[in-house]
């Protein structure tokens, strides 16, 4: 394979820089054989200057955007073997295979190996400390990579000075190399830079070893992430930069691996996004409309490179609702097809301004929605690679300014010195932001108040944390911050009145009040949203289930009172899952709550059939043994049901159900004492159970004891619990 006769690029004016007659200072003098430090000082400055800011990392935690499913629920990390690695590249299963709607294997295995050399911490999690770690360290190899490439590429220190240093302290780049979730962008970037380096050397050698290696590392850049076949554009574009006869035919059959390539990983990266389960919100766009998506997306990009203010990890569309598109975003339009004619017309006197559109362009079209993917309309990750591309058009602009003769070269340095302290301030503050979920969703939403997406993470994490932190310490706390979490789903849905996940998820908000706090108030709320989710998705097979189990609390409710209207609201739930279990057959709690809803509508063998269903597959869960505890209390069988109790008790000592179901079962012994002492240990794990001193008091009047038994009925009804009211009236008013 022959290489063209190759030039420098570093063209400014036809006749001023291209000849390099101007030379005003150092940084515009040309790379020479200074010593290795002084001649490569500026890469070491670098390096230094972003390890202290990226140091800023340690302390954040993993978010609920993604980092769960990528490290604390993904199968792929936990097992450390061939077989395992073999997996992530061959499996069968899609879901392995194409994981999170991504083909990365090359991703997958190091984020196994930092699992499995990281500390876990006292809630049994890998610590993110090393993840970070390794994200910065592949940051740091692609800043060098990308100095020597500039070293290779242009004449002038200065381009070897300001592109590095750029690309590794700007503040659009937090969210690539700060979310662990985005191992895959600082992964295949790093193989990315590399490849185009050596691909570089290939060009001014001519040696076979080094083209082959930058295949190699395309590759290995490919089984990082999908998006790297736009590295064939690159490659095209160095030819272009640095021979004279880059139109020519012969100059572009050493592409031909590298198109195949890219073709083979394009295919499989089309095939794994449909394995993707991420929320669409675009799909009812017209593609007129998402032309103006792109253009202005792409504009989004330059300006925030520029200048990278109000950032935020999800921008969301104008108008996911009625689908219109602002006047604003047509004006974006002819920007962008300026910026290509731009390119056209300045490609063979210009080679540098060319070069550095068309590798901004073209690293960033396949990601500007003409071709929607998720719910974003542009994100601050996809500019990782396409910034360098700005990069190379503002030095050119700093190299223009810097040959003004009437232009102080102080002032200038100076200028950008203090644009170089601003990029380093903004970005320490940005990881700030990331900080954890709710620092990064709270930062989202306050700029973005349609992002719905956003409303729902937060109000999610805002959930989980209520239930690990204050559920048994701050009950007061914990009813405020689930107000907060259903609070924030009702603004999700006010921005998309069909938005399932954030129906489904006040829905579980809401029972967790209800569980609490005994307002009936709460559980209607519950099944409305669950209901609400369902009409928008019928294959929402969580969302059933969750219906299917306030049917059947209702259903308990009409036990001893109405039959008939008991056993109408068990069918109800027994309806909602076998609609669960049809759509997901290994939905396994369902045959915990399905097992107990029969038991209490007197189905006791089908009860019982599912129950141990169940304890075949799991049997180290109390709930299924409580369940199956109170079917046989059912038929009768009080010592092997007694037995259950205990075990469920023994595994699970603050399980509420299976001390109500103890003293159900005491109760149909006639064993009033001892029921009472079942209701009596769930209140001290939830002293705001209403229905437990409703219960207690019954059995309490039972037995003569009528002023302890009207206490509790008071307190039943001080905790919301309606049905208190009657006996009151009818025993303890006299």
């Amino acid at each position: 394979m022959k290489k063209g006769k190759y030039t420098k690029g570093n063209i400014i004016s036809h006749k001023e820089i291209v000849d390099n007659n101007i030379q005003s200072d150092h940084l515009s003098q040309p790379l020479n054989e200074d010593s290795f430090i002084k001649k490569h000082w500026s890469i070491f400055a670098t390096i230094i200057i972003t390890i202290f800011v990226y140091s800023f990392n340690f302390g954040n935690q993993p978010t609920n955007w993604d980092d769960d499913k990528y490290i604390d629920a993904n199968p792929l990390l936990k097992d450390f073997s061939i077989e395992t690695f073999k997996k992530m590249f061959l499996s069968k299963d899609n879901g392995e295979r194409y994981f999170m709607g991504n083909y990365h294997p090359l991703t997958m295995l190091t984020l196994n190996i930092d699992y499995h050399y990281s500390e876990i911490g006292s809630n049994g999690k890998a610590l993110p400390e090393r993840f970070i770690a390794v994200n910065i360290l592949l940051h740091l190899l692609s800043v060098i990579f990308i100095y020597l490439i500039c070293n290779q590429l242009f004449k002038k220190r200065l381009y070897s000075i300001i592109i590095p240093i750029l690309f590794a302290i700007h503040t659009l780049h937090v969210e690539s190399v700060t979310w662990i979730s985005e191992r895959k962008d600082v992964l295949y970037t790093m193989f990315y830079f590399a490849s185009l380096y050596m691909y570089i050397l290939y060009k001014k050698r001519t040696k076979v070893l080094l083209y082959i290696t930058s295949i190699l590392l395309f590759i290995l850049s490919c089984f990082s992430k999908g998006q790297a076949v736009s590295l064939t554009i690159s490659i095209i574009l160095i030819d272009y930069f640095l021979t004279e006869d880059y139109l020519k035919l012969k100059t572009h059959i050493n592409k031909i691996p590298f198109i195949i390539i890219s073709l083979i990983f394009g295919l499989i990266s089309i095939e794994a996004q449909k394995v993707s389960t991420a929320l669409s919100e675009v799909d009812q766009y017209q593609f007129y409309q998402r032309i103006a998506f792109g253009s202005y997306g792409f504009v989004q990009y330059v300006l925030r490179l520029i200048l990278p203010l109000k950032l935020s990890c999800l921008y969301p569309y104008p108008d996911i609702i009625n689908r219109t598109v602002p006047t604003l975003y047509w004006l974006a339009v002819p920007l962008f097809i300026g910026s290509i004619l731009l390119s056209v017309f300045t490609y063979k006197k210009h080679k540098t301004l060319t070069f550095g559109i068309l590798f901004f362009v073209s690293n960033i079209a396949l990601l500007l929605q003409f071709i929607p993917v998720g719910s974003a309309m542009f994100a601050d990750r996809y500019s990782y690679i396409p910034s360098f591309g700005i990069s190379v058009l503002l030095s050119l602009l700093v190299d223009y300014l810097l040959n003004i003769k009437n232009i102080s070269k102080n002032i200038l340095i100076s200028a950008f010195s203090l644009y170089i302290l601003l990029l380093c301030v903004l970005t320490i503050d940005r990881i700030g932001v990331w900080r954890n979920s709710r620092t990064l969703w709270t930062d989202c939403v306050s700029k973005y108040p349609e992002a719905v997406i956003g409303w729902n993470n937060l109000g999610s994490n805002v959930n989980m944390l209520a239930d690990s932190l204050y559920k048994k310490t701050n009950p007061q706390k914990y009813v405020e911050e689930k107000k907060y979490a259903i609070e924030c789903f009702t603004n999700g849905i006010k921005y998309k009145p069909d938005y399932v996940h954030c129906f489904y998820n006040r829905g579980l908000a809401n029972k967790d009040l209800f569980d609490i706090t005994s307002d009936t108030t709460y559980e209607k709320l519950s099944l409305d949203d669950y209901t609400k989710a369902i009409k928008f998705d019928l294959n929402f097979s969580n969302a059933f289930q969750n219906r299917a189990i306030i049917y059947d609390s209702y259903g308990e409710r009409w036990l001893g009172v109405n039959q008939d209207s008991a056993n109408y609201y068990f069918n109800l739930a027994i309806t909602d899952f076998n609609r669960a279990l049809d759509l997901k057959p290994d939905f396994w709690e369902v045959y915990i709550n399905r097992g107990a809803s029969y038991g209490k509508s007197g189905r006791l063998e089908q009860s019982l059939e599912d129950l141990n269903v169940y304890l075949e597959h799991d049997s180290s869960n109390a709930s299924a043994y409580s369940n199956r505890g109170l079917a046989l209390s059912i038929v009768g069988d009080y010592e092997k049901s007694l037995k259950d109790f205990e075990r469920a008790i023994q595994l699970d000592s603050t399980m509420e159900g299976a001390y109500y179901n103890q003293a159900l079962t005491y109760r149909s012994m006639g064993n009033y004492p001892k029921a009472i002492e079942s209701l009596t240990h769930l209140l001290k794990i939830n002293p705001s159970n209403g229905q437990a001193y409703y219960y207690r008091g019954v059995y309490k009047y039972l037995i003569n004891q009528k002023t302890e038994a009207c206490d509790d009925f008071y307190t039943a009804l001080n905790n919301k619990y309606m049905q208190a009211e009657e006996q009151i009236k009818k025993f303890c008013n006299q």
